[in-house]
């Protein structure tokens, strides 16, 4: 046999190598280099006898027998489709080429492919578009039909005001949220595939918040109730005179017909310390106290249960009344009004 001088060498090759497959075809031709037979060689290691040639062969004229390095797989994406990515997500109208959706996502990406015949999984959609440095960041809200030049004139008035307001005149912002016992779907750790959240649903009970931040001291007032109609929120605004008695109290919200029902305008005729403050229409984004709604949904409403609406609203209470001042403010600039001015 042509082999028996290489039995040293098949040996050591055979120890050294890593590879299962590569060391199954060292160890049969250290075997025919002992003197053992073809065919049995074949029988022990469950392949055939063509197989055995073709490795001797190989090792004859390459004295090598690692896997050949292969291509791979073809890449799903061409270049002319990665362009093409890139031009639809710096674009971003997906309804302009029938997707109903608001902005690029994988799942829309991979939509469009379909619907030109192209199978692309979203996961390489994602390393396509990670791969050309794209970031995958929470979308921003524009609201289309706000008026740019009213929001632009309250910012300049509202700064205006601050500048020049008095040191015992409070500023609010107040708005108005609906919460319910059952869990919200949230973020969470999990070791396995799926983060399953089990979420009674007896009681499905939802109840009304009024809620007012104060953005330059940092604190909050809350008061959930069973409806959001005037009797409720002058309640609420006699609850913020007892949280801030004997000054003036400017009150800013949003243009919600409850906020100017006559009910509501005869209380303010009685207590003219507080004053209601219009925000611009479509501009939840400049309201500090929708982002306090955000952040307690977060920390609070998303990953709990509550056996009964009176427990809700005691841990609504709890959670405004517990929250560091620092941290409200924080949560609640007036970053987004300041910057309607300093970007014009």
């Amino acid at each position: 046999m042509v082999l028996r001088g290489d039995e040293w060498l098949l040996r050591v090759l055979a120890k050294k190598c890593k590879d299962a497959k590569e060391k199954v075809r060292y160890l049969a031709l250290h075997a025919l280099s002992k003197g053992y037979a073809v065919s049995s060689v074949a029988e022990i290691f469950c392949v055939d006898e063509a197989t055995i040639y073709r490795w001797i062969e190989r090792w004859q004229v390459e004295r090598n027998l690692a896997d050949q390095p292969k291509e791979g797989r073809p890449p799903k994406l061409a270049e002319k489709d990665k362009g093409e990515i890139r031009k639809l997500v710096e674009e971003n109208d997906p309804k302009r080429h029938g997707v109903n959706a608001s902005f690029w996502d994988c799942r829309e990406l991979r939509l469009y492919f379909l619907r030109r015949g192209k199978d692309v999984s979203q996961e390489t959609i994602r390393r396509c578009l990670r791969g050309m440095g794209a970031r995958y960041v929470k979308a921003e809200i524009e609201y289309a039909e706000a008026d740019e030049d009213e929001r632009e004139n309250f910012a300049q008035r509202f700064l205006q005001d601050l500048a020049s307001k008095p040191d015992s005149v409070v500023l609010l912002f107040q708005d108005e949220t609906s919460v319910g016992c059952s869990p919200r779907k949230g973020y969470g750790w999990t070791f396995g595939e799926r983060l399953v959240v089990k979420a009674p649903q007896t009681d499905r009970r939802r109840m009304n918040c009024f809620g007012a931040v104060n953005p330059l001291e940092g604190r909050v007032i809350q008061m959930t109730t069973r409806e959001a109609k005037a009797p409720a929120f002058v309640k609420f605004l006699r609850r913020v005179i007892r949280e801030y008695p004997g000054g003036r109290i400017w009150v800013y919200t949003d243009n919600l017909p409850v906020h100017k029902s006559g009910r509501v305008k005869g209380f303010l005729q009685n207590h003219p310390q507080v004053e209601l403050r219009f925000l611009p229409a479509y501009s939840p984004d400049l309201n500090p106290q929708d982002q306090w709604w955000n952040f307690e949904r977060k920390k609070l409403l998303n990953n709990r249960y509550f056996a009964t609406p009176h427990q809700l609203a005691t841990a609504i209470s709890w959670f405004g009344r517990n929250t560091p001042p620092e941290r409200v403010m924080s949560v609640c600039p007036l970053t987004p009004i300041e910057n309607l001015i300093h970007q014009k």
